[in-house]
């Protein structure tokens, strides 16, 4: 206890001196009469001082025993309008991190899509993947339509936002209690990446209709007609049936192949190949009119075939960077919460209440298992969310589609349903197992 105080003030020490010196750096780069000073190095600093806040909620999440991800929306929080009000969740440093954050995230989450493990349990995967989905989409859009009043449009952003599981967090919780290899892994990390799939296309469409709703709302031309829906309908299949076919014929191995031949034998080609992929995928996506990082999604599932030794060394590399990036993404979020917002009862209450219907409409899928064991310890794994559910939160701040308490309350079940899920699944895999797993790392 003594020693978890003392890490507690430490890393409160810290924060007090982080944010000191960046309130400060800041204001003496806007005051210069350098271009490249004065806007450049403002976005930079940024940067890397939400990298810097997202370290400190890493140790502080070690300390509570909690998911990485949760400590660094907290930090997020303390660092951004709702405490100290150093970080400006708006500012372009900030937003740059937000965005390439979340396409690192989708990537990493298609680097784990495994066609040929998917097809081996496609029907079970899909039924889970289906009734996780349907089940907290439906019942959260009518709880905000018919209880709490939204519109429709809102409604059904609240139920989006707890549609997806978290695969990064799934992957991690199964590795550490060695069930990743089995047959229930396998149905778990299908399922997840499935309803992953599923909660990007729903983000897809829930985004086009509120900027068009917002686009209206300014005078100009709103709404979404039927032909853009049919467009959107054909550039998805057109892009994942694209992102299928490059699978199949083994694209990424052909490039490969041509950057051992060309290239130096080391893995800096890859390094730059993957990142140029990532960017490349998730600007293609955005030019058909679709949603970024549904192209980093698909680019990672065409990259997943890439020789495992390679893609290992080449993941170790571009790791650090994600760290930087997936660490300042969570902790803008955590910025996004107004002071006014976290200390409003109704906020934290209705939060109380998303977090308990989020856990049961995904454990619900336990029912679609003959063996009531697995299906419980897989309705568990199920519900935890993370990156796709924040991905939401952040899409319907961005574009005022639920207002402060609800995006509010919205943030902070995703953060309690993630960690209670991830510590119930764990207990229950521990009692089944008999070893305790170790604890959850930075993987999101």
């Amino acid at each position: 206890m003594g020693q978890k105080l003392k890490t507690i003030l430490l890393v409160a020490v810290e924060t007090v001196v982080a944010a000191t010196a960046l309130h400060y750096l800041r204001g003496a780069l806007l005051h210069s009469h350098h271009h490249e000073i004065n806007t450049i190095m403002p976005i930079l600093l940024d940067i890397a001082f939400l990298a810097v806040f997202a370290s400190f909620g890493g140790r502080l999440a070690r300390v509570f025993g909690i998911a990485p991800m949760a400590g660094k929306i907290v930090m997020g929080i303390i660092a951004g309008p709702a405490l100290i009000g150093v970080i400006d969740p708006y500012a372009s440093g900030v937003e740059i991190a937000r965005l390439a954050g979340v396409l690192f995230i989708l990537f990493e989450a298609g680097l784990h899509f495994d066609l040929e493990l998917l097809k081996k349990n496609i029907g079970i995967a899909t039924a889970v993947a289906l009734g996780g989905v349907l089940i907290p989409l439906v019942s959260f859009a009518a709880l905000g339509h018919y209880v709490i009043g939204l519109e429709w449009l809102p409604s059904i952003f609240l139920g989006g936002i707890f549609t997806a599981t978290s695969v990064g967090l799934s992957v991690e919780a199964l590795k550490a209690a060695g069930k990743l290899e089995t047959n229930m892994g396998n149905r778990i990390v299908g399922a997840a990446v499935i309803d992953d799939i599923l909660g990007v296309l729903v983000l897809t469409v829930l985004a086009k209709l509120s900027a068009a709703g917002a686009v209206g709302a300014h005078g100009e031309a709103g709404g979404l007609d039927v032909m853009s829906l049919v467009w959107l309908g054909v550039s998805v299949i057109a892009f994942f049936g694209g992102a299928y076919a490059m699978w199949s014929a083994g694209i990424a191995d052909k490039v490969v192949k041509y950057l051992d031949k060309h290239y130096s034998n080391t893995t800096g080609p890859y390094t730059r190949f993957f990142f140029g992929s990532l960017m490349l995928g998730g600007t293609l996506a955005a030019v058909v009119g679709l949603e970024p990082v549904l192209g980093a999604f698909g680019i990672g599932v065409v990259l997943s075939k890439v020789d495992n030794e390679i893609k290992h060394e080449t993941w170790e590399k571009i790791e650090g960077y994600i760290h930087i990036f997936v660490g300042g993404f969570l902790v803008s979020i955590g910025t996004m919460l107004s002071r006014e917002a976290i200390m409003n009862p109704k906020a934290w209450a209705w939060a109380i209440v998303f977090t308990i219907l989020g856990l049961i409409g995904k454990y619900l899928v336990k029912y679609l298992f003959k063996d009531r064991h697995e299906g419980h310890q897989v309705g568990l794994a199920m519900a935890i969310r993370g990156e796709v559910g924040l991905v939401f939160v952040a899409v319907a701040i961005s574009n005022n589609v639920l207002d402060e308490t609800m995006a509010a309350a919205a943030l902070l079940a995703v953060i309690l349903v993630t960690v209670v899920g991830a510590i119930m699944f764990e207990k229950a895999v521990m009692k089944d197992t008999g070893v305790k797993p170790k604890p959850l790392g930075e993987a999101i």
